[in-house]
């Protein structure tokens, strides 16, 4: 899962290399800054997010969320042990 984590890490931060607009800049850091707090330890494993956060997102967000989870369930049935 680790791979897959730091990919899309990766990939999120090069998509929001070149944002302007300081709104976004702030809300991006912090929504980062959140994930990566709540992947320190595994108390994060079973949460589900906010139907308010899922109602905010945009049509791209939830495209993007949705290939993530997809991601997320192939990795599983190709290693149903989580070691990757």
């Amino acid at each position: 899962m680790r791979v897959l984590g730091d990919e899309y890490m990766k990939s999120e931060f090069r998509a929001h290399r070149n944002i302007e607009n300081p709104i976004h800049i702030v809300g991006f850091l912090k929504e980062w800054q959140m994930y990566a707090q709540q992947v320190e330890g595994d108390s994060w494993l079973g949460d589900k997010m906010d139907k308010e956060r899922i109602d905010k997102m945009s049509d791209q967000q939830l495209g993007q969320l949705y290939e993530l989870m997809q991601a997320i369930q192939k990795q599983g049935r190709e290693d149903p042990d989580g070691e990757a």
